[in-house]
């Protein structure tokens, strides 16, 4: 198979309901810049450590179930991260371990699950 006909993943695009909230919500909480809202997108700058781009797409529907699909994050200091997500208008889910992982669901102020992991030791 040609490299050329192998897709590349540019950006994770996520569906909310107010881009600048949303735009607010996830550049504070990830440190990334906002690089520009033009609706129904906003467009997060891909940092240079970190592989893949957030995008944010307005629709017109609100989040019904579970999400199919989520984020993963990893964090220092899974605490920390709790209260910045609760701060910035998101909410907390389930605590989670699987063998020596720990990890948390979180919400976004639309409801969008991502979970955010500790960083395991070395």
């Amino acid at each position: 198979m040609s490299a050329d006909a192998t897709p590349l993943m540019i950006a994770a695009t996520i569906d909310v309901s107010d881009l600048e909230a949303a735009a607010k919500f996830y550049s504070e909480l990830l440190e990334l810049e906002v690089m520009g809202i033009i609706d129904p997108f906003a467009f997060l700058s891909a940092a240079a450590d970190r592989k893949v781009a957030i995008w944010l797409q307005k629709v017109p529907e609100v989040k019904a179930g579970k999400n199919r699909c989520h984020l993963d994050f990893v964090s220092n200091d899974l605490e920390s991260t709790e209260r910045r997500v609760v701060d910035l208008g998101g909410s907390l889910g389930d605590r989670q371990t699987w063998q020596e992982y720990l990890w948390r669901t979180c919400l976004d102020p639309d409801g969008n699950e991502f979970d955010v992991m500790q960083a395991q030791k070395v």
